[in-house]
């Protein structure tokens, strides 16, 4: 990160006006946050959620004197919905906040009504409360970009590939197979193209390729995974600690205990990228079996049970060791090094 960008970050959200977003597929639920007015009360427009709807946006605030230099924006993580918004105050070089969903929704309290319009309130009062500790976003550079482009892409002909796999298993026809065979090794090319095209955009970029070299580095993390990890973390700039990513990706366990009667069981939230920590579980095992030092950690807790419920905390525990190790390699600037037996 360059020295302006971490001086733009430190600067924080604090500013005069504070406006919340709610982001949906078709349309932009937007709130201004009002001091000693209830959320239902808070200026408010729908608009659409295409350029011309934001430029309709900028009018609207300036038609109530709002300066939009001297205005942070919030919204919460949506996606492929959220990217076009994100794009315009980037463009226009306006302070953005986008956060995590679960982070609003814990810090806003109780809510009995929930709808578009409540949910852009509560945003800009979150915003508002929390700005001194808030940092601004910015978009992912164009290679990080260009990545998640093609990381997805792959995605889409690996599930169209196992579907096929899984399809010629039990077809009847040795021309249905022969058809289908075909489509399995058109895949298989399309595959192979979008890696190649992957790894030549890290190759010519040295943060990204130092850091994709040292993630390598981690016994079981291969390609895959560490193409993800620098994705999702927007090259570990998005995640401060290990922990953190950890939660993201569903394998941080928390706790929940509240006086003598509720203590549950540390678990991690349901609410994650699935996608990710399905990735990590391959990494994982091939952790245990090529690394002595996992192997251990792996045999150690699971306590030469057999039991599914214990084998299932046990791999997520490695999961996640792998991920703080993932995160050490990157603050350290040193490949990992293996303990000899």
């Amino acid at each position: 990160m360059t020295g302006s960008s971490v001086n733009e970050r430190c600067k924080g959200m604090k500013n005069q006006w504070y406006i919340g977003i709610d982001v949906s597929k078709n349309t932009l639920d937007v709130s201004i946050f009002t001091e000693n007015e209830k959320l239902c009360n808070f200026p408010h427009k729908k608009i659409n959620n295409d350029k011309q709807g934001f430029k309709e946006l900028l009018s609207w605030i300036k038609g109530l004197g709002i300066q939009p230099k001297k205005t942070s924006f919030a919204m919460e993580y949506t996606g492929f919905y959220s990217w076009d918004i994100r794009c315009f105050l980037d463009h226009k070089k306006l302070k953005y906040r986008m956060e995590n969903p679960l982070e609003i929704k814990y810090r806003s309290g109780v809510c009995n009504d929930k709808n578009d319009k409540l949910d852009s309130a509560r945003i800009a009062d979150y915003l508002c409360r929390y700005s001194d500790i808030l940092t601004p976003s910015k978009l992912p550079e164009k290679n990080q970009i260009q990545l998640d482009a093609l990381k997805k892409e792959r995605k889409y002909y690996v599930e169209q590939r196992v579907c096929l796999q899984n399809r010629i298993q039990v077809v009847r026809y040795s021309d249905e197979k022969k058809r289908h065979q075909v489509l399995i090794d058109t895949l298989d090319k399309q595959i192979e193209t979008v890696e190649k095209q992957m790894l030549a955009i890290i190759e010519s970029d040295e943060l990204l390729r130092n850091n994709y070299e040292l993630l390598l580095s981690v016994p079981g993390i291969g390609p895959v995974n560490a193409i993800n990890t620098i994705v999702n973390t927007e090259n570990f700039t998005s995640f401060e600690t290990a922990r953190q990513y950890a939660s993201y990706v569903g394998v941080a366990p928390h706790s929940k205990t509240s006086g003598k009667s509720v203590k549950w069981k540390p678990k991690p939230s349901r609410y994650c990228d699935c996608q990710a920590k399905a990735d990590l579980s391959q990494a994982a095992s091939c952790s245990i079996v090529y690394d002595k030092e996992m192997e251990h950690f792996y045999k150690r807790k699971i306590k030469n049970k057999n039991n599914a419920d214990v084998i299932r905390k046990t791999m997520n525990a490695v999961k996640f060791k792998l991920i703080q190790r993932m995160f050490a390699v990157i603050r350290r600037r040193t490949p990992f090094e293996v303990l000899k037996a």
